[in-house]
């Protein structure tokens, strides 16, 4: 049988109970699981630890003239009282956490205080970093799941291990696999990276609305433009502000995985055959957009439709002349390279990154980049940018 109760399901607040709870009758016994989690980091939970708040029950005190922070769960040891925030889908500030240190301060009755951020982040959140106090410290979903997941339960003592395995089998349900890198064998590698992109642009008003492009096919005679199996993911970003009626008209951002080389890229998407506005933006401002590709070495694709075209594929240059001379032939309506006339342009920077979490860090701020430079900011093209409608 696998996890006998209803899984989160990403909300929040069910998983801070759920896991909460089990660490409330594991402290019972001992710190020994929790210590787990922390292994990492430069401090420990002594004997006699226990759960002495939570948002149901709340530690009792708060400031007069701050906001009553009701902080995800708290553990107090004798030398310690040690409160965790977690987040999951919701981004985290750093005002929370400074009312929440406040907090812990007023019910510490001498002891210490820490404060731990728990997100799905695969790198510290901005919140962490800019709030430059080293009582708090952070720790991700994805490493508290990969920690207990690959616990082997016969190192626990008897009473530890229907607990462990309890929250093994929550992690489980939750799908809380870390993104490893991407694998020919293990083809949900793709959904956990597209999962941990989201979580790092939550702070942003980006989101990725679900919809994954591929073409693919199940007829073992596809058309011409279609695969049985894609060659490249096209992972759409688009600002959460945007108006939904726009479907496939919307100026959005592209996340690109190449399913055979696994190499990633991150661009913005100009569909010059089908949106006017994306044709008179590339037309009036072609030297600018030109100079901007060259300032950051990037990279001109052209494409149908979708990435995936069987016979056509993608055209690629990196060389500015060739760039203007695709852009310019066209006659506005399309890109033309190699005779071929191709219905979008897409400007794309190739990620470097070699370890999973380098690769979700970049691609994570080449979207901020080209979200700021080109559905946000007016400053570098004077004309209207391309998140709103004319």
């Amino acid at each position: 049988m696998g996890y006998p109760f209803a899984a989160p399901n990403g909300y929040e607040e069910r998983l801070n109970r759920q896991f909460a709870g089990y660490l409330a009758y594991s402290l019972r016994i001992g710190p020994e699981l929790l210590n787990r989690v922390h292994e990492d980091q430069p401090f420990s939970i002594a004997e006699g630890a226990r759960v002495v708040g939570t948002q149901d029950v709340p530690l009792p005190r708060y400031t007069d003239d701050g906001p009553d922070r009701e902080i995800d769960w708290v553990v107090r040891d004798p030398d310690r009282l040690i409160g965790y925030e977690s987040k999951y889908g919701d981004s985290l500030g750093t005002t929370q956490l400074r009312d929440e240190l406040a907090k812990l301060e007023l019910n510490a009755d001498g002891r210490d205080v820490v404060l731990v951020a728990v997100t799905p982040h695969t790198t510290p959140p901005s919140a962490v970093e800019r709030i430059d106090d080293d009582r708090v410290f952070w720790v991700g979903w994805n490493t508290v799941a990969r920690t207990l997941i690959r616990t082997d339960v016969d190192d626990l003592t008897p009473e530890q291990r229907p607990i462990c395995e309890m929250l093994q089998d929550l992690f489980e349900a939750e799908g809380m696999h870390p993104f490893t890198g991407f694998d020919h064998a293990d083809k949900l590698q793709y959904r956990y990276f597209i999962r941990d992109l989201r979580q790092e642009l939550t702070d942003t008003d980006l989101e990725q609305p679900g919809k994954i492009h591929t073409s693919t096919t199940t007829d073992p005679e596809p058309t011409s433009w279609k695969r049985l199996v894609p060659k490249r993911l096209d992972v759409p970003f688009v600002r959460s502000s945007r108006e939904d009626d726009w479907k496939r008209q919307r100026s959005y951002l592209t996340v690109t995985v190449d399913t055979e080389t696994h190499d990633v890229h991150v661009g913005v998407v100009f569909n010059v055959r089908e949106v006017e506005v994306h044709r008179e933006y590339v037309a009036d401002r072609l030297d600018d957009l030109l100079a901007y590709a060259a300032d950051r070495d990037l990279e001109l694709w052209a494409s149908m439709n979708s990435f995936n075209q069987w016979t056509d594929g993608i055209a690629r240059t990196d060389r500015p002349a060739e760039m203007r001379q695709w852009l310019e032939t066209g006659a506005r309506t399309v890109v033309r390279a190699d005779e071929t006339e191709y219905k979008k342009a897409i400007v794309v920077h190739e990620c470097s990154g070699s370890t999973p979490s380098e690769i979700v860090a970049e691609a994570a701020a080449e979207l901020r980049t080209f979200h700021e430079d080109f559905l946000v900011d007016d400053a570098l093209y004077p004309r209207s940018t391309l998140s709103g409608r004319d």
